[in-house]
């Protein structure tokens, strides 16, 4: 098989766009077509079903797809195996995180890895927990930082930090009672984020089975939906707290006997992928993580 054509195969199979595809990979469309049309005649097998100006693949196609995601993350894991015996004086770091850890706990230390090692170039990929998960089984990135357990994949979990969550709702009116948590509507993450399991577990203790729930995409739109009066939510503290500093939210106490708890803390957690060459950016990137609070 023809790795070359497989490899825009793969492309054109995850863009869902031959003219994508062939951007991506610096070809012309017409080459991408071309090459796609190759690959089904080698293996005398219909690979794409075309419909109109679109297409998906066969069965044989989807087969073949996951075959060729699992040759080139291979490939690149081979790739990073002879990189890992080069030192820093240059390089490339992906990291990939959590969007809380993303925009909150990781600048610090991109700062002070930025400072101690400027030949090597830095990315962060920032996406719910399951996705960076993900991104970690495809060795797309090399440090994957999350903020809930990865369930039931096959990778290494190792508790870095804790945080602080809390419940905020919507300044009050003056005189005006605030409704119980139950009667309140609840804004969420979607699934697969480890704020929405946060949420869930919270919800499941305090003995509320099925409240409204409004979805959103990140923490920080769960505290401007707060602030607008579209319900409660339960973030990292840290996500509130220019919002509480303005008076825009309020921190709210759990109710049925909850109020006098310990406070809300969940664990942040560093994953790795068992067996997968640690490149030396990468354990130098886990080091400073260890420092901690030297960074902040």
């Amino acid at each position: 098989m023809n790795l070359h054509l497989l490899r825009i195969y793969v492309a054109v199979v995850e863009a869902g766009s031959f003219s994508r595809a062939a951007e991506a990979l610096g070809i012309s469309q017409p080459a991408a077509s071309k090459a796609v049309r190759e690959l089904e005649s080698q293996l005398d097998n219909v690979l794409l079903d075309r419909q109109g100006r679109g297409f998906r693949p066969s069965e044989a196609g989807q087969a073949l797809y996951g075959y060729g995601r699992s040759i080139f993350a291979l490939e690149r894991e081979a790739d990073e195996a002879v990189r890992a015996y080069a030192g820093l004086a240059r390089g490339r770091l992906v990291i990939g995180a959590s969007t809380t850890i993303a925009s909150y706990w990781l600048p610090p230390y991109l700062v002070a890895f930025g400072d101690r090692h400027p030949g090597v170039s830095l990315q962060v990929r920032a996406a719910n927990t399951q996705q960076v998960v993900e991104l970690l089984l495809d060795c797309a990135v090399d440090v994957a930082l999350v903020e809930g357990e990865p369930g039931e994949a096959p990778v290494e979990c190792r508790p870095w930090r804790q945080e602080e969550m809390i419940v905020v709702g919507p300044r009050e009116a003056p005189g005006e009672a605030a409704p119980p948590l139950a009667a309140r509507r609840w804004i969420v993450r979607e699934p697969g984020s480890g704020s929405r399991a946060a949420t869930e577990r919270l919800l499941a203790e305090i003995g509320l089975d099925s409240p409204a729930l409004l979805e959103v995409g990140s923490n920080e739109a769960v505290v401007q939906a707060v602030a607008a009066g579209a319900g409660v939510g339960l973030v990292p503290r840290i996500c509130a707290r220019d919002q509480l500093a303005l008076g825009r939210v309020r921190r709210l106490a759990l109710e049925n006997g909850a109020a006098q708890r310990a406070p809300i803390r969940r664990q942040l957690y560093r994953l790795r992928l068992p067996q997968r060459p640690v490149s030396t950016a990468a354990l130098a990137f886990e080091a400073l993580l260890g420092e901690g609070a030297s960074i902040q």
